[in-house]
């Protein structure tokens, strides 16, 4: 065999491998399309799963949407948290009503009886004999006052006491109607928040192991005994600044 021969085989065999392969390409070719389109469908289907198979354009129109969602996310956060607030306080307002609301309305018939069980007479008689010095006018006094009369009927035992003294029993009893709510919350019980919120903080550091079971009811004799301290300076001092503003006004008390 001649060598022109040998080439011209030679050639015939390279372009079938050529034809062959610009077959194989164009099967890829094909095959990377489908498989292009293939997932883009599966992507719709996936991503619109309960809605049921759509459309590329309808896809764009959506991806739109969720985009703007996006840019206004923010405004849906501020939103869910602002409510959340309102929502948390409705929580604790519930657990109120089945637990401390019940027990508010027991304590303050209970006092009322023991009030009239005792009798107003007897009652007001340790009122005039506690307003005679200082040191029981405005510790002993005034937690008579809230004790008995709760708020704001307390500061009507006042009316035992000279009129230099008034001022002075008014600061401390007014001041002493939260000190106590922690163990007597008949005294006060439209402003128990001031308590409570103290309170829910206290259990939950109980719940979390941060400080001894209990805990809160050693804060709350403490709360009360502080706050005898408290109002006894505060009526000795605005004793003092009453007479003081008396004198230089020229007002006999």
């Amino acid at each position: 065999m001649s060598v022109i021969s040998l080439l011209a085989q030679h050639a015939d065999m390279a372009v079938q491998h050529l034809h062959v392969a610009g077959a194989v390409v164009q099967d890829a070719a094909l095959h990377g399309k489908l498989a292009v389109t293939h997932a883009s469908d599966n992507l719709v289907v996936l991503a619109q799963a309960d809605a049921g198979p759509i459309t590329v354009e309808q896809f764009k129109e959506k991806l739109n949407e969720v985009a703007k969602e996006e840019q206004l996310g923010w405004l849906t956060a501020i939103g869910k948290y602002f409510i959340g607030i309102f929502q948390k306080g409705g929580e604790v307002f519930a657990g109120f009503v089945t637990g401390i609301i019940p027990t508010l309305v027991v304590l303050m018939t209970a006092f009322y009886a023991v009030t009239e069980l005792v009798g107003e007479e007897r009652v007001h008689g340790l009122a005039r004999g506690a307003g005679r010095i200082a040191l029981t006018r405005y510790t002993v006094l005034p937690l008579l006052a809230v004790f008995f009369l709760t708020n704001p009927m307390a500061y009507t035992f006042g009316s035992f006491l000279e009129e230099k003294h008034k001022p002075a029993f008014y600061d401390a009893a007014v001041s002493y109607v939260h000190p106590p709510l922690g163990l007597f919350p008949h005294i006060n019980p439209g402003e128990y928040f001031v308590w409570g919120g103290v309170l829910v903080a206290l259990l939950e550091l109980e719940k979390k192991g941060a400080v001894v079971a209990g805990y809160h009811i050693k804060v709350a004799i403490w709360y009360a005994i502080v706050g005898l301290v408290v109002i006894l300076l505060k009526g000795m001092l605005t004793e003092r600044i009453t007479a003081i503003m008396a004198r230089r006004q020229g007002v006999e008390l």
